[in-house]
């Protein structure tokens, strides 16, 4: 029997060998046996800056890949002595180079409102940023009276495009480009509308803005090179209303810029409503809509929207915002994250804690994660949690960045104590998360509690940033191999049910 056992032994391997070449042959696919298999996600965070003086404002991560952050600063961000106490630039990481550079050289005047690098997938558009600076950064338009405009960088042709030319008391502020850089939104005090309906994928709205109220203006490139654009008013109020928070979405590339979404308050639609609320706006259509519709009869602010472009399997787009106003009448108190997708209109509420706020939403594309901050305990403490138990995990309201996968699950990306992580930003794909912060996220890399930027990746296979030789802790890296970093992923509480007033009846 041993001997038959050895002999079967010895004749498995030529075999298994021939049964798989048999199989080959016959066009049958083969799965990989699970030994051969990558390794598991792992969680990497990084500090990409080393503040000892100044601060830093609005980090905002390339939408489509991720790899690289854009952010404002007037501190020491290029190494001590460079430093530019009360003037701030723009400057731009790039994670594969692992450098930052200074994007602006603004002289005595300064330049802020950063956007994300745009993308070059698929577009024949060079990326660009959009900035609002006071600066003198294109001499074929000029800027001497030094009042705020709105700028584009060109990164590879280092180029600077001025797009607005006004004079004080006009402010223009927040310009925020499609992905692919096909338009802008920009909240302004000016009077611009030169869109006369001769370009028929632009419907003009005719408005004008004489009264100087804050306002939402769009702006289309209708050349590649950002030549030639047309302005054309979105949102219209009375002198001291305030329109902001535009921003642009769509379909990939061919449908860039489909929708608009802002905030005013003002009611834009004559509803009789009050508060800040959201609004959409369908180009095609084109159709100005409430997106932020109350069922019940509470009162708040919809505050806060962005826009995300669809996902590779068609989801989205879907404007995302936090609003303390009842929208679904089921009894949510504070700040909740509210979504809307733009093809079905259909309302989903996705945080709803006992206490706290859930502020400054961003969104991936298609809509399927969703990053914020929080002073809540979004995670269920009394169910399983998948990793990094047992919880609370947010017993003190720290400020903590979340990102909600879908309507269930919740991974918390920080977990702090007496410190500040604020206004994140999300990559297309969702697996890259930027955000501000005074914590010592990553120990001793930040004990003085300076302003500094880090950035959470989740990545797969073989990347140098999974192993425990390629994410030092002294270096500011932190990852699961190299055990500096815990995965907390959970269950979110339960959304209490939307109670229809109109249907009479509830309905999830």
């Amino acid at each position: 029997m041993r001997k038959l056992l050895g002999y079967t032994r010895a004749i498995m391997p030529s075999l298994c060998f021939s049964v798989r070449a048999a199989l080959v042959a016959a066009g049958f696919a083969l799965i990989a046996a699970p030994a051969e298999a990558g390794p598991r996600e792992n969680h990497v965070l990084r500090q990409i800056t080393n503040l000892t003086e100044g601060s830093i404002w609005q980090p905002r991560v390339r939408q489509l890949r991720g790899e690289f952050v854009s952010f404002v600063s007037d501190g020491d961000v290029l190494g001590p002595g460079t430093a530019h106490i009360g003037n701030r630039e723009i400057y731009l990481w790039d994670e594969e180079a692992g450098t930052t550079v200074r994007v602006t050289d603004s002289g005595a005047g300064e330049s802020w409102d950063a956007s994300r690098l745009t993308d070059d997938f698929r577009t024949k558009r060079l990326p660009i940023i959009t900035f609002v600076s006071n600066a003198d950064h294109d001499p074929s338009v000029g800027n001497a009276d030094g009042n705020p405009e709105i700028f584009l960088w060109v990164r590879d042709e280092d180029r600077f495009i001025q797009i607005t030319d006004t004079q004080a008391p006009v402010v223009n502020a927040a310009p925020f480009p499609s992905d692919t850089g096909r338009c802008i939104v920009f909240e302004s005090t000016g009077n611009y509308d030169n869109n006369n309906g001769e370009n028929t994928n632009i419907p003009p709205f005719n408005r004008s803005n004489e009264d100087g109220s804050q306002e939402v203006f769009f702006v289309d490139f209708e050349s590649k090179d950002y030549a030639e654009f047309r302005f054309t008013q979105m949102s219209d109020g009375p002198v001291g209303t305030t329109s902001e928070y535009g921003s642009a979405g769509g379909f990939f590339f061919p449908g860039q810029c489909e929708s608009i979404t802002f905030q005013s308050d003002h009611d834009q639609l004559g509803l009789g409503i009050t508060g800040i609320n959201t609004y959409l706006y369908k180009r095609k259509r084109p159709k100005l809509e409430l997106a932020s519709e109350n069922l019940g009869p509470g009162s708040g602010d919809s505050i806060e929207p962005t826009m995300s472009g669809t996902g590779v399997s068609a989801g989205g787009p879907s404007v995302v915002w936090s609003s303390n106003n009842d929208l679904w009448n089921n009894g949510s108190t504070g700040y909740e994250i509210f979504k809307r997708t733009t093809q079905v209109s259909k309302l989903r509420q996705f945080t709803d804690a006992d206490s706290g706020d859930t502020r400054s939403p961003v969104v991936s594309d298609g809509g399927g994660r969703i990053g914020a901050q929080t002073t809540s305990e979004l995670i269920d403490s009394s169910r399983k949690v998948v990793q990094g138990g047992p919880g609370p995990f947010n017993a003190d309201g720290n400020n903590e960045i979340v990102r909600l996968d879908g309507k269930r699950r919740v991974r918390q990306l920080s977990r702090s104590t007496g410190c500040e992580n604020t206004f994140p930003t999300i990559a297309g794909n969702g697996r890259t998360v930027a955000w501000h912060s005074t914590c010592d996220l990553i120990p001793g890399s930040n004990p003085t509690a300076d302003e500094q930027i880090f950035v959470y990746r989740e990545l797969k296979g073989k990347d140098t940033l999974s192993t425990a030789a390629g994410c030092s802790v002294a270096a500011g890296c932190c990852n699961v191999a190299n055990g500096c970093y815990t995965e907390i992923l959970g269950r979110g509480p339960k959304v209490g049910r939307r109670n229809d007033l109109d249907r009479g009846k509830n309905k999830k």
